[in-house]
């Protein structure tokens, strides 16, 4: 798993594991990182399947898959 400061703007990621009900995202979709707020812990991502939902900082696993 990355952590915020191996990532930037525009790099992909596949998510591992979200604690989400909530959401339609599953463990191997891929998106986009659109916005990285750390105040907040948050990692904005347009996922593939057209969610945009944000990582929660230390809580959700996701690794980058390409810069």
């Amino acid at each position: 798993m990355a952590g915020a400061k191996d990532i930037k703007v525009g790099d992909r990621v596949e998510l591992l594991e979200m604690e989400d009900s909530f959401t339609n995202l599953q463990k191997g979709d891929k998106g986009t990182i659109t916005e990285i707020e750390e105040d907040q812990e948050l990692i904005w991502v347009k996922w593939d399947n057209g969610e945009k939902l944000a990582l929660l900082i230390g809580i959700d696993k996701y690794r980058v898959v390409n810069k």
